[in-house]
């Protein structure tokens, strides 16, 4: 067997010295620059460097780099098999002994000769650019780990406490009285080692009723590398992939996906509606209240939900300033995902049903499993069983194929009703998603469901028990009364418009209908919109209506044009102000209108966010109302803060307060962040000393005044690049790097540590006495012997790390003779003024020694 290494880059002259001739330097005095430490070609000063990791002249991820002093004079890189893991280079099993340069207790820290232990290889660094490159033949990559990492690299994090908040303060006036509330959420949790413990509630007080507290979530959790999965112990939701959602008080052990080597996306749906002024929007799922937020007049889209499982479906209710409510159910069901072939996937779950609803809590046990046969079929399967009669069996099957992903599935159940019988029936469901290339159109059927009239639900089975033993006379439900689903359809369809290159727009439509047994209601949805930019205007049209059960008719249309204010006034956008002007005009083609104007804008540094509004109502059976509105919200350091305040002639008031972030308790203390964060987000803590006001990852959290800050939106079991942003540092301070890398295990707080140097600063031009220029290169010491900097072009010198006042020294060879001159400085109370900015000494004299 023979293997080549293709695109190795050349490696290390290790015992090549190397000479430069400074006849080659043009100047005044550049004879005297000193050369010599190039000699043996690596100039690098031993230390921890980020750098660039190539293999075979690809890019594979960024990593921290040490240089170790050795015997030679020379500094060399330690390369290390936790390094290599990192690149995705593989070690060969019979690695000699003396491919060890420096060993350490930790067999995966220890420095290797690379050239040594695997033949044909190869390591260079070029220290201008950063670059680590790796050479090795093709034989030792190892294959398929694209986003991946190699699970001896996950980190646990450290222990930490965290609580994320989002507080919403309610205030309306009309006519008919007062409405007051305030809702507060809450994620909190506990992480020691690999375990995280976790709580999710929230807390409700309405004026005229009483004040509650609900808890959704309560459980400990961890991770279980070699079983590729995740193990829940206490309160938690089971997945909707394969049953409906239910909440359990118990244990669950599921696969987890994104130990996976290929990504696999996870799925929560996008919540669209309109505002007729500033109002509260609430979302629930199975009964519980898991977002409310404050919106303006206009279009709002909320897509941060953190849902329970995929099958259950959200209740959108709308309070506008004027007290009336809209409420709607986005539905909310996900389409089996096709599995890779050879992978399985696996959720088992038991415990006792959480559900308020229920006077007794019966057991469950319930289990899936996901395989994929090869690249066109995947099946799956599942089992649901209470210790109070009820049983149900799903059997499906996934197929990949030309026409589109296709699933359809069965489920069997069997509920015995007490003082009754035992039901059987089942549910047909089938799903398609199809993207029509060709056409640019995406048409997806998220589920059409019909099940058999003796057909029960989880949900409806557990409803029907409990009522059966708990119920008398006409208040029992039965079969014969119960109202449960029969036919269940939803469809999607998004166009866009298209001809060569000119773009015409797009169109979307979508329409559910399903209806039930026993008493035949039914329901339906259907909406259609239209959005296109004219010039540098935007503008769309979207048209609903729906039918409730009692087939009452609501329909309406909404019709926006969006104006870029910059564009219309022609002016630069970098500045603050208000930037976009939309006008909107809502109907419900029955005499009922509103008219609506807002301007919006924000600051220069994006920290400020506000809008100002005029609506006018057209009632049909009340007197016109017109309304003046506003809303202002500031992304703080601290969390985000948000107010508005409205103002209609029919003497109605409406004002409210939000205010959302979290914080995370450390051994170094207590460090706030502007963004909220769910009960499986994964977190960074910045450790950045004396980087007060340095931005992490370009976003709005900073690092505090104590060199803390906090960093969200991670992605467990993968590498994530954490950066910070040094434009608007309010001090005097070095950061030997602004980004690092994390590999973070799901729910963890991990550290990532940027090393800095707080030292003062300063630049100096310096005068010799003999009035030479003092040599480029030249190097600048205190009085403890401590170098601080170097001098550069035209006698300037930067140090860093110098006091008040004090002695330095110059030092330079010349001909292989040592010279050196010595300055003095002092720094003065107006230096200290200049707001942690570098010192500037102008012709401060070097006296020669």
């Amino acid at each position: 067997m023979f293997a080549v290494c293709s695109a190795c880059p050349l490696a290390w002259a290790e015992n090549e010295n190397v000479e430069f001739d400074s006849s080659f330097l043009m100047g005044p005095g550049s004879n005297s620059v000193d050369l010599s430490r190039y000699t043996n070609g690596n100039a690098i000063a031993a230390g921890i460097y980020d750098v660039s990791g190539y293999v075979n002249n690809t890019l594979v991820t960024t990593l921290k780099l040490e240089f170790i002093d050795a015997k030679n004079g020379k500094t060399e890189a330690c390369i290390t098999p936790k390094i290599l893991s990192q690149l995705h280079v593989r070690l060969p099993d019979d690695m000699p002994e003396d491919a060890v340069w420096l060993k350490r207790d930790d067999r995966a820290n220890s420095c290797l000769k690379l050239s040594r232990a695997i033949d044909q290889s190869t390591v260079h660094f070029d220290g201008g650019d950063q670059r680590l490159d790796i050479g090795v033949p093709q034989m030792w990559v190892q294959k398929g780990f694209a986003n991946s990492v190699d699970p001896s690299l996950w980190d646990d994090g450290i222990p930490a406490a965290m609580l994320s908040y989002n507080l919403n303060a309610w205030k309306n006036q009309n006519n008919e009285g007062t409405d007051d509330s305030v809702y507060a959420g809450f994620n909190g949790g506990v992480n020691l080692g690999a375990w995280h413990f976790r709580a999710q509630g929230n807390y409700s007080w309405q004026k005229e009723g009483e004040s509650s507290i609900e808890y959704q979530n309560r459980y400990v959790q961890r991770d279980i590398a070699f079983l590729r999965s995740q193990l829940i112990l206490g309160e938690s939701g089971t997945s909707g992939e394969t049953f409906d959602t239910v909440n359990i008080r118990g244990a669950r052990l599921y696969s987890e996906s994104q130990m996976l080597p290929p990504q696999l996306a996870s799925f929560a749906p996008t919540i669209r509606g309109v505002a007729k002024s500033n109002a509260r929007v609430s979302i629930t799922q199975n009964g519980y209240k898991i977002y409310e937020t404050t919106v303006p007049p206009g279009p709002f889209v909320i897509d941060d939900l953190s849902p329970s499982g995929y099958g259950a479906d959200l209740e959108v209710t709308i309070t506008e300033a004027d007290g009336t409510k809209h409420t709607f159910t986005q539905p909310f069901s996900s389409l089996v995902q096709m599995m890779h072939p050879g992978v399985g996937r696996w959720d088992v779950s038991i415990g006792e049903v959480n559900d308020d609803s229920l006077r007794d809590k019966p057991g469950l046990a319930q289990g899936t499993f996901y395989y994929g046969f090869n690249s066109t079929f995947t099946g799956y399967s599942g089992i649901q069983a209470t210790d109070n009669g009820y049983l149900a069996g799903l059997l499906g099957l996934g197929m990949n194929t030309s026409a589109g992903a296709i699933s359809f599935d069965v489920t069997q159940s069997q509920a015995r009703i007490p003082e009754d019988q035992t039901y059987s029936g089942q549910s047909y469901r089938v799903s398609w998603n199809k993207f029509f290339t060709p056409t640019d159109t995406s048409l997806n059927i998220a589920a059409y469901r019909y099940s058999t009239k003796d057909y029960l639900g989880l949900k409806d089975a557990l409803t029907l028990i409990d009522d059966a033993n708990h119920s008398s006379g006409d208040r029992v439900r039965n079969m014969n009364s119960y109202a449960r689903m029969k036919n269940q359809f939803t469809i999607s369809l998004n166009q866009t418009l298209q001809s060569g290159d000119e773009t015409y727009g797009s169109i979307y439509l979508t329409g559910s209908w399903s209806d039930y047994w026993v008493t035949n209601d039914s329901r339906s949805s259907f909406s259609a919109g239209y959005s296109n930019n004219w010039g540098w205007a935007s503008y769309s049209v979207s048209l609903q209506r729906t039918y409730d059960e009692d087939n009452n008719r609501d329909d309406s249309v909404y019709l926006s044009l969006t104006i870029p204010l910059d564009k219309l006034l022609g002016r630069e956008t970098s500045g603050g102000g208000f930037h976009t002007l939309n006008s909107s005009v809502n109907s419900d083609f029955n005499g009922n209108n509103q008219f609506n104007t807002s301007a919006s804008g924000y600051s220069a540094d994006n920290r400020w966010n506000y809008s100002v509004s005029t609506a006018y109502d057209m009632r049909k059976e009340d007197k016109n109302l017109s309304t003046v509105s506003s809303y202002v919200s500031y992304d703080s350091g601290y969390g985000s803060l948000a107010a508005s305040a409205s103002a209609s002639n029919d003497s109605s008031r409406q004002y409210s307060l939000n205010t959302d972030g979290g914080f995370i308790l450390h051994r170094g203390g207590l460090t706030f962040s502007n963004q909220s964060f769910g009960d499986s987000d994964t977190l960074v803590l910045i450790e950045a000393p004396g980087a007060k006001g340095a931005r992490i990852d370009y976003g709005n959290s900073t690092v505090d005044r104590f060199g803390y800050g906090v960093g969200s939106s991670l992605t467990p079991y993968r590498e994530n690049m954490v950066s910070l942003d040094i434009d608007q540092l309010e001090n005097d301070v070095e950061l030997k790097s602004t980004s690092s890398t994390v590999i973070p295990r799901r729910g963890a707080v991990v550290l990532s540590r940027f090393e800095t140097d707080q030292g003062r600063a300063a630049i100096i031009n310096l005068v010799r006495s003999d009035h030479k220029p003092v040599p480029f290169t030249a190097e600048v010491y205190d009085e403890k012997q401590t170098l601080l900097g170097t001098v550069g072009q035209g006698s300037q010198a930067f140090v860093r790390g110098i006091g008040d006042s004090g002695d330095l020294v110059v030092r330079w060879t010349l001909k292989n003779q040592s010279q050196s001159c010595r300055l003095h400085y002092q720094v003065t109370q107006q230096d200290e003024q200049n707001g942690g900015k570098t010192l500037v000494f102008n012709a401060v004299p070097c006296i020669m020694q």
